[in-house]
């Protein structure tokens, strides 16, 4: 199983980030990200916080500003090369399932791990569950896939990702600017092409 991570891997900026400012709220989803980059709040808190912002908001509506936001090349491409290899191909974020679905059916993942944020009516409600630590995400899907996290590989770019690097079988930093990513994933690269990053797993085999 190769799981990929979603802002600045899959979409090259947060995703949600940029739609609130298009929303009316980026203000202030700005100030939560900055109080936990600060480390005045969790990242728990902030994501509840900010999920939270979305409430009473149209899906679609949420959605049209997602899609403006640039991914990176080849998606569904790689997708479908590593699927032709009987590889499960999902998401591992902390963004919400409702963004994960978008990108199912965008570009043919198999699955997520994800925070969960209700939907009544295509509104946004206030049911929210968070997922800050993606390793315990990915534990549970590995349970209920049969799938041993030392048969998966991860893609991802952030802080958030080292301790799922550290517990699957190959990981790549992908596009990180922290040093500290780097230096925890098996593998570091830079490009705007995924398929890169199928090739490089290609010589693992």
């Amino acid at each position: 199983m190769v799981s990929f991570d979603v802002d600045g891997t899959i979409f090259r900026k947060a995703a949600l980030t940029q739609a609130a400012r298009s929303l009316g709220i980026g203000e202030r989803w700005d100030a939560l990200d900055q109080m936990y980059h600060h480390q005045r709040i969790t990242l728990r808190e902030c994501l509840a916080s900010e999920f939270k912002l979305l409430q009473g908001m149209k899906l679609s509506d949420i959605l049209r500003e997602v899609s403006k936001v640039e991914v990176i090349k080849n998606v569904r491409e790689t997708v479908e090369k590593l699927q032709g290899h009987r590889i499960r191909v999902v998401l591992l974020t902390d963004n919400p399932d409702f963004l994960c679905a978008y990108l199912i059916e965008r570009f043919g993942f198999e699955g997520y791990v994800g925070s969960k944020v209700g939907i009544k009516d295509g509104i946004v409600t206030g049911e929210i569950e968070t997922l800050p630590d993606k390793r315990l995400g990915l534990r549970k899907y590995c349970a209920w896939t049969g799938i041993p996290p030392s048969r998966c590989a991860h893609v991802g770019d952030w802080v958030n990702d080292v301790p799922v690097f550290r517990i699957v079988r190959y990981s790549v930093a992908l596009n990180a600017k922290v040093p500290k990513v780097k230096a925890a994933a098996s593998h570091s690269m830079d490009t705007d092409d995924l398929l890169d990053v199928y090739k490089h797993l290609q010589t693992l085999t």
